[in-house]
């Protein structure tokens, strides 16, 4: 049977599976949806913290094994270190099945039961499952035979991310040199990338160091240093290594920290960038993202390793390249590289290549065309390197534009300067990359997949009548309850190219992926098959041609199904998740809408909405206690619950609900907010419209609002107090409170080990200065706080204190990436300004709670502050009682 007779075999199979289902529609989604409240309870604290989450799902290469990641419920995990807050980013436990077998999926033997196990992938063979073990802020690698009890656990630290701001996606992947090795970077334990903020790094570290120091055996002295002179050959530390799986040993590859890492095809080579220190912004660089925090903050070296002799090739030239374009032709004999000499920026470099055998790299100049970037859009705020290019026989392809042009196609940049278009006949707009022969690449143009080639028609690869939305690959699904760190489908992540891709296929008027689409780039007769979700409003995590299988999510309720789904409408329920919430009243989003005037009478004035929830059994009429949450981005946005998108978290709007209040999160347009005292100077006033509006309409008691506010909401809350006299309590979380301090101030748990990476690290918060409603400068002066500090310390809500009228909960925590010494400062204004206040320090925390014991405590404390402001009341109905 031919791939097209096959494929519309399918489509009309697919109609008819998703038509029937849509027609037997699940009767207790139906009852949902009328807000039927019968039987159902209010939620609880206890209810947040037993909920659960699916992680990474993948099937081995020959289709013999499924491995996923479930997140069992939140209370029940042994370790709460990871990163600055660990609910919906660790937990992780590896299930396994046998796809041959009729034995349901189990638990991976092996691993450790109370460290989480991210699964990284299988090995080429599929014979070994590869997880990412964390335990008290150490990552290691794990590898195990694949259902067995036979794991080898690694103590190298893998370097797995290589940004400070943002963590690029370098080596965020294993490079496999054999069916049983492969090479990761790795570095000192006590050298994390900063953007792993561990605490449990930071706290064991220090334990060190005071035992050492109190014993009076070894220095514990470290230095940052300010420099502005040349660091080029400053490299960092680290090391390349093999892991041999069957001997469970290491080699060293190289010396030297590392990113970008590429085995050649034939597995001979490595090309590499080793990786500088990074380097001091200049002092005069603008307040915009990309100078003070550019993408190459750093020297990337090119280096070309050899796996037998060891021997390590240095090149004079490029001066520096971005590590995600390190790329092999098909046969091994060349690679290529994006790169720029010294006196060049980023933006002015060029591709080259480089032949293995004379090792002189060469520019292929691009002319006047204009390289797509990374992201493939030309308005992010970062230049993050060039788009995936791919190495031919006759040159190199790249996505680019002509400089008065919009529309992005592939170039082939051929020898002796010369450049044609490859994709000039297309309708749709070329995309990314799928695959490189010798003499055509593969792309997603639109919704179908093409071949493109300079000796051949454009060919599209999908039959008539299939209309793709993208490749197959981990996406963020938070109705779902998908809940996974290392997200390794992300597109971000340049795994070398395979011969086959998955495809997403979704069907007109019914919810959810309708099918996935299994492509091989071989050209053979069978290179398109078809495989039906079949089922409605599921969304599919996993695809295996090899097995013929996938594997999805389905909501039901606020519950979540993962299924298995086979041919032929067999379906297996792997796991139910997060049916607890099915029994809870939820509240009643209902968007509210009202009028701001400008405070500085100088624009007409806008109507807003604004985000409400209504609490379980709200009676029209009745006048609610308010919580009002603040975050300064200028929009409102929707409210969603728990039955919506259930995930475990401290603080959730459906629990302030379920204490009897009205959650309202306003829409406060910033350049309403901004006048000629400050950029927030208008806060207060824009909020007090906002609550005069709930009172107006009848939804709030004016004697009860409390103001909340968390992170940027933490500090917003502040400026909002010194500013309102509206408000019968505040609770202020984890922000900052003085501009100034903050603008130079160390940036908590990074002081440990990057403070040289601190100094004046905020002033891209603080210089900058934007337009419109909606923006990412909130806070800016448009000026340093050297060139004008009374500026910063005369807005600060610390220099302001004295203005506040509501009694005030501060909490913090001493592992936060803002410094707590910020709401230190703050307690201290207000206790000198005689205001009433509680200021509530967790130790051990990051970006608020994550221990159980410490979000039940924060939760007590909230009540009773709220109690005892006379806005809380609680009867043996409430939560409260329960929690």
């Amino acid at each position: 049977m031919s791939s097209r007779f096959l494929f519309r075999a399918e489509m009309v199979r697919l109609v008819f599976v998703t038509g029937l289902l849509c027609l037997l529609a699940d009767p207790f989604a139906a009852r949902a949806g009328t807000g039927e409240d019968e039987g159902r309870r209010l939620l609880t604290l206890d209810d947040v913290l037993m909920i659960e989450g699916i992680g990474e799902a993948a099937f081995s290469p020959d289709g013999k094994w499924l491995a996923y990641n479930l997140v069992p419920a939140y209370e029940t995990l042994a370790d709460y270190s990871y990163w600055l807050r660990a609910y919906g980013l660790s937990g992780h436990q590896l299930w396994v099945r046998d796809m041959a077998g009729s034995e349901p999926a189990r638990l991976q033997p092996g691993l450790d039961p109370d460290a989480t196990n991210f699964l990284f992938g299988f090995s080429p063979d599929g014979s070994r499952v590869v997880t990412i073990e964390h335990r008290l802020g150490r990552h290691r690698l794990v590898v195990c035979r694949t259902g067995r009890d036979d794991c080898v656990r690694f103590s190298e630290m893998p370097d797995i991310r290589d940004r400070y701001v943002a963590g690029a996606r370098y080596n965020e992947r294993l490079v496999w040199t054999s069916n049983d090795r492969f090479v990761v970077p790795v570095r000192d334990p006590d050298l994390p990338g900063s953007e792993m903020r561990s605490r449990g790094t930071a706290g064991r570290f220090l334990w060190r160091e005071w035992n050492k120091a109190w014993s009076g055996e070894g220095v514990t002295a470290s230095e940052a240093v300010s420099t502005g002179r040349d660091r080029s050959e400053d490299w960092a530390s680290g090391r390349l290594v093999e892991f041999d799986l069957s001997s469970g040993t290491t080699r060293l590859v190289a010396e030297g920290r590392f990113a970008g890492v590429r085995v050649s095809p034939d597995r001979r080579y490595l090309i590499a960038a080793r990786t500088g220190e990074r380097r001091r912004p200049p002092p005069d660089a603008r307040p915009v993202a990309h100078e003070t925090h550019p993408v190459f903050d750093r020297r990337y070296g090119l280096r070309l390793i050899d796996l037998k002799t060891g021997k390590t090739d240095v090149f004079n030239g490029p001066f520096n390249i971005d590590p995600h374009s390190l790329t092999w032709s098909p046969d091994s004999r060349r690679f290529a590289v994006f790169g720029w000499d010294r006196q060049e920026t980023p933006q002015e470099g060029c591709f080259y290549i480089v032949d293995t055998a004379a090792l002189r790299p060469g520019c292929r100049d691009h002319g006047a065309l204009v390289l797509a970037t990374n992201h493939l859009d030309p308005d992010y705020k970062w230049w993050a390197g060039p788009a995936r290019a791919a190495l031919l026989d006759e040159g190199i392809a790249v996505l680019a534009r002509d400089a008065d042009e919009e529309r992005l196609d592939w170039y082939l940049l051929g020898p002796g300067g010369t450049i044609s278009n490859l994709s000039a006949s297309l309708d749709s707009p070329a995309g990314q990359l799928l695959h490189a022969g010798d003499r055509s690449i593969t792309i997603i143009s639109g919704t179908n997949v093409v071949r493109l080639g300079t000796e051949r028609p454009v060919d599209p690869i999908l039959p008539e009548g299939i209309e793709i939305t993208g490749p197959l690959t981990y996406r963020p699904n938070m109705a779902h309850s998908w809940s996974n760190e290392f997200r390794l489908g992300s597109p971000l992540i340049r795994y070398p190219l395979q011969d086959t891709a998955d495809f997403i296929v979704e069907t007109p008027d019914v919810e959810g992926d309708g099918a996935i689409v299994h492509v091989n780039f071989d050209g053979t007769d069978n290179a398109v098959a078809l495989q039906p979700v079949g089922i409605a409003g599921a969304r599919v995590l996993a695809a295996s041609r090899a097995a013929g299988a996938m594997v999805a999510t389905l909501k039901e309720g606020a519950a979540t199904r993962l299924l298995l789904i086979r041919g032929h409408g067999r379906v297996e329920e792997l796991a139910r998740i997060n049916e607890h919430l099915n029994g809870i009243n939820h509240p009643v989003d209902r968007p509210v809408s009202y009028t701001l005037e400008d405070p500085s009478g100088e624009q007409p004035a806008r109507s807003m909405q604004g985000c409400l929830l209504l609490p379980p059994g709200y009676e029209s009429g009745k006048r609610y206690p308010v919580l009002v949450e603040v975050y300064p981005t200028g929009t409102g946005g929707r409210c969603k619950t728990l039955e919506d998108a259930a995930r475990a978290g401290a603080v959730l709007d459906d629990l302030w609900s379920a204490r009897g209040f009205i959650y309202f999160r306003p829409a406060l347009p910033l350049d309403l907010a901004s006048t000629p005292e400050g950029s927030l100077a208008g806060y207060g006033n824009l909020l007090d419209q906002a609550i005069g509006a709930l009172v107006e309409q009848g939804y709030a008691d004016p004697g009860r609002i409390a103001l909340y506010g968390f992170s940027q909401g933490g500090i917003a809350s502040l400026v909002a107090a010194t500013q309102s006299d509206r408000l019968a309590a505040v609770i202020s979380v984890n922000g900052w409170a003085d501009y100034f301090s903050h603008y130079f101030g160390a940036r908590g748990l990074m002081r440990y080990f990057h403070l040289d990476q601190n100094g004046g690290d905020n002033r891209w918060r603080y210089e900058c200065a934007m337009e419109g409603p909606s923006h990412y400068c909130p806070f800016g002066f448009g000026e340093s706080a050297l060139e004008n500090p009374a500026a910063y310390a005369r807005t600060s809500p610390v220099a302001n204190a004295a203005d506040i009228t509501a009694p005030v909960l501060l909490v913090h925590s001493d592992f936060d990436y803002f410094d707590m010494a910020q709401y230190d400062e703050m307690f201290g204004a207000l206790y000198r300004a005689g205001k009433e206040a509680r200021y509530v320090r967790y130790w051990g925390e990051g970006h608020g709670p994550s221990s159980p014991d410490n979000i039940r405590d924060f939760w007590r404390r909230i009540d009773g502050f709220l109690e005892e402001s006379g806005i809380f009341t609680p009867d043996e109905d409430t939560p409260r009682a329960r929690d």
